[in-house]
């Protein structure tokens, strides 16, 4: 963990600059699991946004002096070869390819500089800014900048009282899918090492690596006395009550609901309404039927077991956004 003091080596000459830097931030808002990643990949390969890429949580002390200095290409240059030393092909837990290009979580930077949290707090608050005005300094100031963090899901009416020209994008899916895909990704992250995952999550690393923490983890995901559908069909409920309460008191000018199942039945269609929505015309022509190949899901043992009662505790969720029980 770095301090705010401290973690900005290379770019600290260039820090000067970013007072003058402005930006107003498009959310992607939508749990772990609920599509985000093929919705951030898929807006951006429009070519209308800034982004936050996995470069910028791997080299984050170095973006403005990379920019500046002409040192980018160099930079993902290495950092792809430290990819294919590692063995790094895709992130595992979903098969999206791992490149330092990858649209990424900015969670990961306020975790592994300021140590508070994977959301947006009064204390990481300004780190958060910082890496807004280094990435847009960094990239086209004429596009706006398009980001994702599902740990501020549950608290975005708090990112909206702290960025007021926020806007957001939320994307639902099933949440039986959402439970589930949850599921398999945190075992899979607890029981097989990830060197994706720990080149962009410090706290990933320090767990793994602790026998006592890591065991704690994998039983707290685990399939014994259902621990770990209890614990996430809990945070689905929380998350998606907060939505239903809350979404009501943004500006209907300030957000857009979309749906995982209708982005993968109709991208084209689902894409240009949101871009629509913000005023924005597709930069690239595209095949959106190639970017998104859905695979069926396969659900576990439990979640089948228990999917009824799942249902019933989301069942408020469910109807607001249509889904069949």
């Amino acid at each position: 963990m770095q301090s705010i003091n401290n973690n900005l080596v290379a770019d600290t000459p260039y820090l000067d600059l970013l007072p003058e830097v402005n930006f107003n931030p498009i959310f992607i808002m939508g749990e772990h699991r609920s599509g985000t990643t093929l919705l951030y990949k898929t807006l951006t390969a429009t070519g209308c946004f800034n982004f936050l890429k996995a470069y910028h949580i791997i080299k984050y002390d170095q973006i403005l002096s990379n920019h500046i200095n002409h040192t980018e290409d160099k930079a993902l240059e290495e950092l792809e070869e430290l990819f294919q030393r590692e063995g790094i092909s895709d992130r595992a837990i979903d098969k999206v390819m791992a490149t330092p290009d990858l649209p990424e979580e900015y969670g990961f930077i306020l975790k592994n500089i300021v140590g508070d949290e994977l959301r947006i707090t009064p204390k990481n608050l300004p780190i958060f800014q910082q890496l807004c005005r280094k990435i847009q300094l960094a990239s086209d100031p004429d596009k706006p900048m398009l980001l994702k963090n599902p740990w501020d899901l549950p608290q975005f009416m708090y990112v909206k009282s702290v960025i007021p020209k926020a806007k957001f994008i939320f994307i639902h899916r099933h949440p039986i899918h959402v439970i589930n895909s949850k599921l398999n990704a945190a075992r899979i992250l607890f029981d097989s090492w990830n060197p994706y995952t720990a080149l962009i999550a410090q706290m990933y690393a320090q767990i793994f690596n602790n026998p006592v923490k890591r065991f704690l983890y994998q039983l707290m995901y685990s399939k014994y006395f259902n621990l770990g559908l209890r614990r996430v069909t809990k945070k689905s409920v929380e998350s998606s009550s907060y939505f239903l309460e809350n979404v009501k008191s943004l500006p209907q000018e300030d957000y857009f609901c979309i749906r995982y199942e209708d982005l993968c039945k109709a991208p084209e269609a689902t894409i240009l309404n949101i871009l629509e929505f913000l005023k924005l015309q597709p930069r690239v022509d595209l095949d959106y039927q190639s970017l998104i190949k859905p695979r069926p899901p396969k659900l576990l043992p439990e979640v089948q077991t228990n999917y009824q009662q799942i249902c019933q505790q989301l069942q408020p969720y469910l109807s607001d956004r249509g889904y069949d029980i």
